[in-house]
């Protein structure tokens, strides 16, 4: 018996799959009972976003989220009922009745002892659940870098608190490590892995003979370079995949938009792609992003062409890093005519760097705390 692993996660079940999903399903599968508990509401929603709103009163997780996912065995998942972290009003009765509610809900999940709590979602509400809940272990996994979170003000000061509280800080980028490293004694940075077998079946026969296509493949957001997309439209037919959270415009007729596709449904929509984008806005927000995907892309063997992403420079050997829009539309003809062999280092490296081999990591961690 592994125990139990209750997760307050930042992003849905149902959204493109990130970091959250993989070290849930990967727990799960090591033995462990994992309860995912979707995201705290931090603000209240757009009226684009009220269908979603809806599936989370009624308690169904799919119609919450913008992409559907399998929920693999061990896996549960639970939907708070909470007013959003903003004004006065909504987060005193959280933190006065809903909170508690919530923890006794979830409670009654736990089948297994010890409690693990990994936190990745530093809000008030999502404090006082943790001390609510009293678990055996809490771990913080800091994946986004909240003090310059463009959606919330303010979360850093919790975040401190947080951290302050928990018995491991787990990071994911060289920025995020090094925020973590000024709060935290035991902060171990955990790189981002890939489901190899998966994604290494997306080779590039069939994209040789045709023209240059191009992929991205993730959240059509805040956080992306639509713009920079656009142009690259203008030039090279354009897969895009994923769930598309801002307006499209001035995408050329021979743009293919696919929608937030399931994890398992990605490598295939990649097969025509040459070459794979990840075309990130140069922001505050992105400084620490090391994108969930990067392992997936690199597990492909395409060339990857990259701007706007610091975090990245220490895997320049393996992907084209771009400065300027620029040099992102060049990068992208030399990646397209690399020499194939080119393909041997990213598919060698994401070997090596397997969720397999993360879970163990993280594994190792948490049974460490225990003794």
């Amino acid at each position: 018996m592994k125990g139990t692993v209750l997760f307050l996660s930042s992003i849905h079940w149902h959204f493109t799959w990130q970091r959250h999903q993989n070290v849930a399903s990967g727990l799960a599968r090591k033995g462990y009972s994992v309860v995912f508990v979707e995201p705290l509401p931090k603000r209240w929603p757009r009226p684009r976003e009220f269908p979603r709103l809806l599936g989370r009163i009624l308690g169904r997780p799919r119609r919450a989220g913008l992409c559907p996912q399998s929920v693999p065995d061990g896996v549960q998942l639970a939907t708070p009922r909470l007013f959003p972290e903003v004004g006065t009003l909504g987060p005193w009765i959280n933190r006065s009745v809903l909170v508690r509610r919530l923890a006794r809900r979830l409670l009654r999940r736990v089948d297994r002892r010890p409690l693990i709590l990994l936190n990745y979602l530093p809000t008030r509400a999502s404090l006082a659940l943790q001390r609510a809940l009293e678990p055996d272990l809490k771990v913080y996994d800091c994946a986004w870098d909240w003090s310059n979170d463009p959606y919330s003000r303010g979360l850093e000061e919790v975040e401190r608190d947080l951290v302050r509280e928990a018995d491991l800080v787990l990071t994911d980028s060289p920025r995020n490590t090094e925020r973590m490293r000024l709060l935290h004694s035991r902060v171990v940075r955990i790189l981002h892995g890939v489901d190899y077998g998966l994604f290494a079946g997306t080779d590039r026969e069939d994209a040789i003979a045709a023209e240059t296509t191009c992929a991205y493949f993730g959240d059509l957001g805040e956080n992306i370079d639509i713009d920079l997309l656009a142009r690259v439209s203008q030039r090279y037919p354009l897969h895009l995949i994923g769930p598309v959270r801002v307006p499209l415009r001035g995408f050329s007729a021979r743009t293919r938009v696919w929608g937030g596709v399931p994890h398992e449904r990605v490598p295939e929509r990649l097969r025509a792609a040459r070459v794979l984008l990840l075309p990130y806005r140069n922001a505050p927000h992105t400084r620490a992003v090391f994108p969930a995907k990067i392992m997936e892309c690199l597990a492909t063997g395409k060339p990857t062409v990259a701007i706007g992403l610091e975090s990245l420079a220490e895997l320049a050997e393996l992907l084209y890093l771009c400065s300027t829009p620029e040099e992102f539309l060049l990068a992208i003809e030399r990646a397209a005519n690399e020499d194939p062999s080119g393909s041997e280092g990213r598919r060698r490296f994401a070997k090596e760097n397997s969720w397999s081999r993360r879970i163990d990591e993280i594994d190792a961690l948490l049974e460490g705390l225990r003794r």
